[in-house]
C-alpha cells in the first residue's frame, strides 16, 4: 500500500534528472549471497519485475503523464557486464532513450551482486519520485523470500571493504541550454561537493560496530572519532582522488575535455567516469556519484532538488567562482569523516579572485572576512549554501514539498531525538545506542525502514521542528 498520490499538477524540474539507486540484498544475518548464488535469483527478479512493470501498464495503474513518455513495454536484454536486465524506451524532449532500469551493478566484482535501480530521465518532481518508489517497490515484491533489502553505504556487518562493494546515489542532471551552460552547472556543483558530502554520509560501521566511541553531549551527537562515511572512505577506485594536483579541476567552456583527463590523470572518458562529478556523459548529463546511499527516499530527492537549485544558481551568475582544489580535497575529507561536524578550511579558498568572481556568491561560500566569521564547521558552510539558494528553492516551489525538510532540518531543525547537526549517520548511530549496541537489532530496524519509505516515499525518519533560518 502506498500513502503518496501523484500530484495533479505536478512541479515541472528545470532541468531533466535520473537517479541510480544502489540497494544491498542481505539476509537477515547481515550476510552477502555469493555470486554464483545469485545468478539464478537475479535472472528469477529481473523476470518478475518486467512482469509487474507490463501489469502496471496493463491495469493503468501508471499516471497519464508517465504513460505518455514509455514508448513501449519493458523487455528483458541483456548487458555485457550487467547480465539480464529489465530496460525500457523512455521519451525525453521528444526522442527516445533505452534505460536499463532494473538489474545487477556491473562496476562491482563477482563476490556478490548490488541491486541497481534507475530512474528514466524525469522532467516533473512527482515523476521522478513515483519512478523511485515505484522500483525500490518492485524490489522489495521480488527479492528472495531468504533476503531483505537495505538502503545504506555500506553493509554495517561487512568485516572489510571489497573493491566496488558499497552503495551510493547517483544523480544524472541534463537539458542544458548548451555546453557553456553545462560547465557554469559543473563548476557550481564541484564547488559544493564537500556540502553533499556531508549532507549524505550514511556509512558509519564496519564489521559491526562504530569507529570509535559515541559520545552524546546533551542532545548532540559529537562522536568525535566516528567515521561517518566508511563507504567513501574506502572507494577510493570509484570515485576522485583526494590529491589536490589529480581532483577534477574547474573548466571553462572553451577547455577541450582532453584538459580533464590530464588533469585527473586517466587515458580516455571510459576510465575518466569514475569520479565525484563527471560532465562527460555519453548522454550528455552531469553525473553525481559521491553521495551515500540514504535511508529514505524522501531525502534522496532533497538532493536532487538541492542539485536543480545549484544548477538554477549557476545559470544566474556570470563568473562562477573557483573554491581550489585544495580547499575542497580538505574540506571533502572532513566531510567523509566527520560529516557536518567536519571542520571547513576557508583560509584554503582564493579569497580575492572568488571575490573578484562574485562577491555576493563567495561571502555565502566562505563566511565575512570583513567581521573575521569564517566559516568553521561544515554545518555552517551547508546553512549558508541553504540561504544562498532559499530564493530559488522558494520560486521553484521545492520549499513547499516535503522533500526539502529532512536536508533542512539537519542544520536548521530542531530535532525530535537530538540536535543539530544530525544526518542519517548520525540516525545509525543513535539506534546502535537504542539498540543496545545490538548490530542486529539495528540490521532489522534498517530493513524495516526500507519497507517503510518505499510504501510512503516522503517518510523521513528525522523528524522535527524547522526553526526560522
Amino acid at each position: 500500500m502506498s500513502y503518496w498520490e501523484f500530484s495533479k499538477n505536478p512541479i515541472e524540474l528545470p532541468f531533466s534528472m535520473g537517479i541510480e539507486l544502489e540497494l544491498q540484498m542481505l539476509t537477515k544475518d547481515g550476510l552477502f549471497l555469493s555470486g554464483n548464488e545469485m545468478v539464478f535469483h537475479m535472472r528469477k527478479m529481473v523476470e518478475d519485475a518486467t512482469e509487474l512493470l507490463i501489469r502496471d501498464l496493463d491495469e493503468s495503474a501508471i499516471p497519464k503523464l508517465i504513460q505518455k513518455k514509455i514508448r513501449s513495454d519493458p523487455r528483458i536484454t541483456e548487458n555485457e557486464e550487467k547480465g539480464t536486465v529489465v530496460s525500457l524506451d523512455y521519451k525525453i524532449g521528444g526522442k527516445g532513450v533505452d534505460i536499463e532500469i532494473f538489474g545487477r551493478d556491473g562496476n562491482v566484482a563477482s563476490i556478490t551482486y548490488i541491486l541497481e535501480v534507475v530512474t528514466p530521465p524525469c522532467t516533473h518532481l512527482d515523476e521522478l519520485v513515483w519512478w523511485c518508489q515505484r522500483l525500490v517497490a518492485i524490489s522489495e515484491m521480488v527479492i528472495p523470500k531468504e533476503l531483505f533489502l537495505i538502503s545504506t553505504g555500506f553493509n554495517p556487518l561487512q568485516r572489510e571493504y571489497y573493491r566496488g562493494l558499497s552503495f551510493g546515489t547517483h544523480y544524472h542532471l541534463g537539458s542544458f541550454k548548451d555546453n557553456k551552460e553545462k560547465i557554469k552547472v559543473y563548476n557550481v556543483i564541484r564547488n559544493f561537493i564537500p556540502h553533499l558530502v556531508a549532507l549524505t554520509v550514511n556509512s558509519p560501521f564496519i564489521n559491526g560496530v562504530p569507529t570509535d566511541d559515541i559520545r552524546i553531549i546533551g542532545k548532540r551527537y559529537a562522536a568525535p572519532g566516528c567515521l561517518r562515511s566508511v563507504r567513501l572512505k574506502s572507494n577510493v577506485s570509484m570515485l576522485s582522488r583526494s590529491d589536490p594536483r589529480v581532483y577534477i579541476p574547474y573548466l571553462t567552456p572553451d577547455q577541450d575535455p582532453s584538459y580533464f583527463l590530464s588533469v585527473i590523470e586517466k587515458a580516455s572518458m571510459e576510465d575518466a567516469r569514475f569520479q565525484d562529478l563527471f560532465p562527460f556523459t555519453e548522454w550528455g548529463t552531469i553525473e553525481l556519484r559521491i553521495c551515500d546511499a540514504q535511508l529514505s527516499i524522501a531525502r534522496t530527492i532533497g538532493i536532487a532538488l538541492t542539485i536543480q537549485a545549484l544548477a538554477l544558481l549557476a545559470r544566474s551568475m556570470k563568473k562562477i567562482p573557483d573554491a581550489g582544489s585544495s580547499s575542497l580535497v580538505t574540506n571533502r575529507e572532513a566531510a567523509i569523516t566527520r560529516g557536518l561536524f567536519g571542520g571547513f578550511r576557508a583560509d584554503l579558498a582564493p579569497f580575492r579572485e572568488m571575490m573578484k568572481a562574485n562577491s555576493k556568491f563567495t561571502e555565502h561560500y566562505l563566511g565575512d572576512f570583513k567581521k573575521n566569521k569564517l566559516h568553521t564547521y561544515l554545518f555552517e558552510a551547508t546553512q549558508k549554501m541553504f540561504v544562498l539558494l532559499r530564493d530559488i528553492l522558494k520560486k521553484q516551489g521545492f520549499l513547499e514539498t516535503p522533500y526539502m525538510d529532512p536536508l533542512l532540518l539537519s542544520v536548521f531543525g530542531k530535532i525530535d531525538i537530538a540536535q543539530f547537526p544530525f544526518t542519517e549517520a548520525e540516525y545509525q548511530l543513535y539506534l546502535y545506542l537504542q539498540k543496545q549496541r545490538n548490530i542486529y537489532a539495528v540490521l532489522k530496524e534498517l530493513i524495516l525502514l526500507t519497507v517503510k519509505c518505499c510504501e510512503d516515499p516522503t517518510y523521513t525518519p528525522i523528524s522535527g521542528k524547522l526553526i526560522k533560518w
